[in-house]
């Protein structure tokens, strides 16, 4: 069966049984990064995408209905700053940041950091390919 990669962004809503990633707050570089480890893979997945939009509803429902989420917090849009201890604290939560004391105060709620979006990636889907 091909791949099939569904983008969902805000205020949409798209439910199905493949399995689902969000990510928050990416940067255009994490962006070329994913989109260009995405085109190697052969996984259908549905990818919720959040880039600041003031749509909280969107944001709460998009983290219960993903299987895994990324985080950017050196990216972060007001939103997801408001809601980043909420965020780290759901399971399957991923994040990634270049501050120490950020991570060192995160990593009380949340041991899941990874160096960026493709790290994620890797760790999540490797060997489902």
């Amino acid at each position: 069966m091909p791949a099939n990669i569904t983008l969902v962004t805000p205020p949409d809503i798209y439910q199905n049984d493949q399995e689902s990633i969000l990510f928050f707050d990416l940067t255009e570089k994490e962006q070329d990064d994913v989109i260009h480890w995405l085109k190697n893979i052969d996984l259908s997945i549905n990818i919720y995408f959040y880039q600041g939009e003031p749509n909280v509803a969107w944001v709460l429902h998009s983290l219960s209905s993903a299987n895994f989420k990324y985080c950017n917090l050196n990216n972060m849009s007001a939103v997801t700053s408001y809601l980043a201890g909420y965020i780290l604290s759901k399971s399957n939560v991923f994040y990634s940041t270049n501050d120490v004391n950020v991570a060192e105060l995160y990593s009380h709620i949340n041991l899941n950091r990874v160096t960026d979006a493709v790290d994620f990636l890797e760790r999540i889907f490797s060997g489902k390919e």
